[in-house]
């Protein structure tokens, strides 16, 4: 059953069906390896670790920064 127009005398508004044609799209690329362990490279890494040897590095560096204090 076809819908009425909201208002007397006037023509309802055209609806736009057309979509627009998807932008060609290149292959992801694959990340390069962590150069400590091969794992996938952490998205926002700019050392080339994966995330699991990023978080290693940094509780590393807080260790070494902990006994450099204790022994001063």
């Amino acid at each position: 059953m076809p819908r009425k127009p909201s208002q007397p005398g006037a023509a309802p508004k055209p609806r736009r069906t057309a979509r627009r044609a998807a932008p060609a799209q290149e292959a992801p690329r694959k990340p390069a390896p962590c150069v400590v362990c091969g794992g996938e490279v952490a998205p926002f890494s700019t050392e080339e670790l994966c995330w699991v040897c990023r978080r290693l590095k940094i509780s590393a560096w807080r260790d070494i920064e902990g006994q450099a204090a204790i022994q001063e």
